[in-house]
């Protein structure tokens, strides 16, 4: 069944190519074959609509423009049988269609939902059934329904079918990303001190001292023993090309746990104690093709994959390093976007990360400085 915020919020639209409103169960169980032809047609017509995203038959609701469309709800007995259903409309048509038929509760109503992706057609009957007349295709046109025309039938043919992609989360072995890590959380001093030039060593012009050694040497242990990285390709399992393909990745965390993002060649390089000056030392990567935007409440890693042709795995210019702040379950989050796909696609790699928090005073810094384990897996 659609969730209730999908459901109200196809209350708030009008009928038209892909939605429509019916007060009453369609009459199905013994009923005759006319009555049962006006849920076969409204079916097809919904099938063979130019529309963009799925069409929604809503069976316990009552248009009530310019206000929400009432929800009057259907007596309990009587109920359809989805399989029934598939069965009746897909014996009679020239290609398997690809629907739904659902009966619940929204609140306390019963109601009833067809739900029909957009998918290769047309459709139409092979043979005369009830009111329904062979080789018809009917279509669905705003708010009525009619016979289409041959230019119609003709464009309808070039319609492309259901979206079909398959995302893997891998490691950068390329083994499958497991669910379950192993990490340890050093929490460093939130002061250091600066690094001061030795008097007693002569260094150059050509070098200088880097006085935050130190606090990048924390963050270099801190962010290597708790990250884990994950690459990201996506299969088109489609007839058809995928245009301008996108990814967009969030981590979902624990209660009071957070996540950062970065791309895997920015992880931070073991520091050095010295550096030479550039003119520039900020250059910024030009035409990436993956990205960290974390100006919101939560970092997005955008992915930009391109062109993805029927049957081509394409694989993310670059891994994704996160870094948890402590231990929970954590969820990997992709919406997958193309040219081609109305509704962004869902795809979800749920890990829980375990090990140990770990504090460490500024004494213990400095005595054990050189031996602050590196965990890079």
């Amino acid at each position: 069944m659609l969730s209730e915020a999908l459901l109200e919020e196809l209350r708030f639209k009008g009928e038209g190519s892909d939605l429509d409103y019916k007060a009453e169960r369609y009459r199905f169980a013994q009923a005759s074959d006319d009555d049962k032809s006006e849920m076969l047609k409204d079916i097809l017509a919904f099938a063979n609509a130019y529309r963009e995203a799925p069409a929604y038959i809503l069976l316990g609701f009552k248009e009530n423009a310019p206000h929400p469309a009432e929800v009057t709800g259907l007596p309990p007995d009587g109920a359809i049988d989805d399989s029934r259903v598939q069965q009746f409309v897909n014996s009679k048509l020239n290609a398997k269609l690809e629907f739904r038929y659902e009966e619940g509760l929204l609140g306390d109503r019963h109601i009833a939902v067809i739900s029909i992706p957009k998918q290769r057609r047309p459709f139409y009957l092979t043979r005369d059934y009830g009111k329904l007349t062979r080789d018809t295709v009917y279509v669905r046109r705003g708010s009525s329904t009619g016979i289409a025309s041959p230019d119609e039938i003709a464009r309808m043919g070039t319609i492309r079918g259901v979206v079909k992609t398959v995302l893997d989360f891998q490691t950068p072995d390329n083994d499958p990303l497991p669910n379950a890590f192993e990490r340890r959380f050093i929490n460093f001093p939130a002061r250091l001190p600066s690094l001061e030039r030795d008097r007693n060593v002569f260094l150059t012009t050509t070098f200088l001292v880097n006085a935050d050694y130190y606090r990048e040497g924390a963050v270099y242990h801190s962010s290597w023993n708790r990250v884990f990285q994950a690459r990201l390709l996506l299969t088109n399992q489609s007839e058809f090309s995928l245009g301008d393909a996108h990814l967009e990745v969030v981590v979902r965390c624990p209660e009071g746990e957070t996540a950062s993002m970065l791309r895997a060649d920015e992880m931070p390089d073991v520091p050095s104690s010295t550096y030479f000056p550039l003119a520039n030392a900020h250059l910024e990567h030009a035409g990436q093709a993956v990205t960290i935007d974390d100006r919101g409440k939560m970092p997005v890693a955008h992915v930009a994959l391109g062109t993805i042709r029927p049957g081509q795995t394409v694989r993310a210019e670059e891994d994704i390093a996160i870094l948890p702040s402590g231990p929970g379950v954590y969820s990997i989050q992709v919406r997958i976007l193309a040219n081609e796909i109305p509704t962004p696609l869902l795809a979800e790699h749920q890990l829980e990360v375990t090990g140990p928090l770990v504090s460490v005073s500024e004494q213990e810094f400095f005595l054990s400085w050189n031996s602050f384990p590196d965990d890079e897996d």
